[in-house]
């Protein structure tokens, strides 16, 4: 029995491993769809930024898990691109708050429609129950791995 158990966990780490270098892959064609010399990460980062927003440089790596340095370099970017802004936030002089321009929010958009015609495409042959169950042991996988 735990043979059974072991080799579906190694067949599950396979399979997570193909996913997360589609995902990569299908990451980097959005951030082509969103501006043609984004980055996948400064895709990812605008993402985080529209779902935190207004957020703190420092929330913002803290939720991203990695340094500032790098962070703060592709918000300079970002922002001299036109899709993200910085202001003063008004409680704490010291820290700046980070949103998305009116051309960041329509270029992710644009971007994500295309990530959800890619995945109802993908899914064309599964039933609306099937999707649900997929959706529902991905969340929970995913709240596991939080």
């Amino acid at each position: 029995m735990a043979t059974d158990a072991s080799d579906a966990v190694d067949n599950l780490e396979k399979e997570l491993v193909t996913l997360a270098r589609r995902l990569r892959g299908l990451q980097r064609t959005l951030s082509d769809e969103a501006h043609p010399d984004l980055e996948p990460a400064q895709y990812a980062l605008l993402n985080h930024v529209e779902e935190l927003a207004p957020v703190r440089m420092a929330d913002l790596v803290a939720a991203l898990e990695v340094d500032k340095g790098p962070v703060s370099r592709a918000c300079a970017r970002l922002e001299e691109e036109g899709l993200l802004k910085r202001a003063a936030d008004k409680s704490d002089a010291r820290a700046t708050l980070l949103t998305l321009t009116a051309a960041g929010k329509r270029k992710l958009t644009a971007a994500r429609k295309k990530r959800h015609k890619v995945i109802e495409d993908l899914l064309k042959d599964w039933s609306p129950t099937q999707v649900k169950t997929f959706a529902t042991q991905v969340s929970k996988f995913n709240k596991l791995a939080n």
